[in-house]
């Protein structure tokens, strides 16, 4: 079985999509399924990563967030016939205008709708509906997400769910990793530590999260990992309220270093006003950290965290909830403990090879169709 994976950006670049693509790709040849990757790079050219074959190929330009390239198009054109299914991570404009000229069966892995591009996605739509007509099968990446989906609403006979994962060896922590934990380590005096890990970008919300440590109690410290362009902001609002020692802004850390925050943090918090899914909650997840996160509609933030089990979800924009919410895990010892094994267990579902296992069923039920 070949199956060639159209996504966005190659390695080494490693958002939450690419982070699992690339993961289960990884898992898919071990398992003995030839999967590749098409993808979107500095410069053209193939390669090999963690066990995959990567085709980069080089951009030319991004268009209202998607990106265009001559390369892409030459080779999909030269490589498509060699394999049996092609499986889209969408959105992805160029890669589903490309799968509307071959034969091949094809799978949309559906991460989010197209949002924020109004006025050119009704340029788009028509060729969107051809694309998910011809689909043999789309992938949400959860129930909540599928149920709300103005896109995807009309294909749900040929939908499946089927969550994001990761691969527990991307979790282990080294000794380079504790020695970042250690710059800081003086900062927060032996506090409660909140995590919080994310872009700093507006859907995110840490600005709710600034605004509730005003009523954390005082042996509680906010952790916020990431960079972006609303770190000034941030930062700012930070001084403007004298909160520096109950935030601290840690900037964008390596990807491989956010383990050892994960480990040593007491709870996640994830204050979204919009989500597609949250893979750092998985991480967290495995870390048995209690989560904290926001009731989006169609986020799948809600099927990572089962409220009351996993943790407690509380309403988007409320940073008084979000303390109210914080403080109580932290100062109830039953409550933590019985939230933390349920995250330990809950971990288990999103573990990579479990969703390998269940994309290689998806694909050999295509293949028979």
């Amino acid at each position: 079985m070949k199956i060639i994976h159209l996504g966005k950006f190659c390695p080494p670049n490693e958002g939450g999509i690419e982070v699992f693509s690339f993961d289960l790709l990884e898992t898919l040849n071990k398992k003995g399924i030839k999967a590749d990757l098409l993808c979107f790079g500095d410069s053209t050219k193939e390669d090999i990563c963690n066990n995959f074959k990567y085709f980069a190929c080089k951009m030319n330009i991004k268009l209202n967030s998607a990106p265009l390239s001559y390369d892409f198009v030459k080779t999909f054109q030269k490589i498509a016939n060699d394999y049996d299914i092609i499986h889209i991570h969408s959105p992805n404009p160029l890669a589903e205008v490309l799968s509307l000229f071959t034969d091949k069966k094809m799978i949309i892995h559906w991460h989010s709708d197209i949002v924020k591009q109004k006025v050119t996605y009704q340029i788009y739509k028509p060729i969107q509906k051809k694309v998910l007509q011809k689909a043999k099968k789309i992938i949400a990446t959860s129930p909540q997400y599928l149920n709300t989906s103005d896109q995807l609403k009309d294909y749900k006979d040929k939908a499946v769910n089927i969550p994001l994962g990761l691969n527990t060896k991307r979790l282990e922590i080294k000794n380079e990793n504790i020695e970042e934990f250690e710059k800081i380590k003086n900062k927060i005096d032996n506090k409660k530590i909140v995590l919080a890990v994310g872009r700093l970008v507006e859907h995110k919300g840490f600005e709710y999260l600034v605004e509730a440590s005003r009523f954390l109690k005082d042996d509680t410290i906010v952790l916020i990992a990431g960079g972006g362009l609303l770190y000034d902001r941030l930062q700012n609002k930070i001084n403007d309220l004298s909160l520096s020692n109950k935030v601290l802004l840690l900037g964008r850390i390596n990807i491989n270093n956010v383990s050892i925050f994960m480990k040593n943090s007491d709870l996640f918090c994830l204050p979204s006003i919009n989500e597609s899914f949250g893979l750092v909650l998985v991480e967290a997840l495995y870390f048995g950290k209690p989560l904290v996160t926001t009731n989006v509609e169609g986020s799948g933030m809600n099927y990572v965290n089962i409220h009351n089990e996993t943790g407690l979800v509380v309403p988007p924009k409320d940073p008084k909830a979000l303390a109210e919410t914080i403080n109580m895990i932290l100062s109830d010892k039953n409550l933590y403990s019985r939230f933390s094994k349920n995250a330990k267990e809950r971990f288990k579902e999103f573990e990579i090879n479990s969703i390998a296992d269940r994309l290689i069923n998806l694909y050999q039920e295509v293949l028979k169709c």
